[in-house]
């Protein structure tokens, strides 16, 4: 039974190592970084973070610094509502950046530009857009966040949009808090 043992014991180190050096093996010939998601978790304050494209006088990029520059209006530890689909209400506390600060600043928006979009790096956006007014009217309720309860958003962002249910009353605003935001496409 020892002798058995041993056997499997050695019969498992020998396939560790063999899984172990394929991998590496894999990772250099595919040119895989194993670790980029590891990295995205934690952009440089110089990485491009949102575009913001569409009907604008020209496509505009911003870094996580400049987003969180006193430039733009900053909402600190603010509590937003949302209700989901199903019914559910719920208050989570964010900080970010006002939406609205950034497209008058920057003074971004072409005549006739109506809506805005989230989009997030994973693809998904809300089904309809909403109204570049509820951004113009309620310039802290319409924000993109990048902290949560105090805390860089480390697994769903580094950005989210998060609308106020106060903002859209008639319907649910959970589908607007955009994880992994990656652009704002203004129509």
């Amino acid at each position: 039974m020892e002798k058995r043992n041993f056997y499997i014991l050695i019969a498992s180190i020998l396939i560790g190592m063999s899984v172990f050096w394929i991998s590496v093996y894999s990772f250099i010939i595919l040119d895989i970084d194993p670790f980029q998601n590891i990295k995205n978790l934690f952009p440089e304050e110089n990485t491009i973070v949102i575009t913001i494209k569409g009907n604008v006088v020209e496509e505009f990029e911003l870094t996580l610094s400049e987003l969180k520059s006193d430039r733009y209006l900053q909402i600190e530890d603010k509590q937003f509502h949302f209700l989901n689909a199903i019914g559910r209400e719920y208050d989570l506390i964010f900080s970010g950046v006002s939406l609205w600060s950034i497209l008058s600043v920057e003074n971004l928006l072409k005549p006739g530009a109506m809506t805005f979009l989230f989009i997030g790096g994973d693809g998904y956006y809300a089904e309809t857009p909403l109204s570049l007014s509820l951004a113009e009217q309620n310039p802290e309720q319409v924000i993109l966040a990048y902290e949560q309860d105090g805390q860089p958003l480390f697994y769903d962002g580094p950005l989210r949009s998060v609308v106020d249910h106060e903002v859209i009353p008639d319907k649910a605003n959970t589908h607007y808090a955009v994880k992994y935001l990656k652009t704002i496409l203004i129509e």
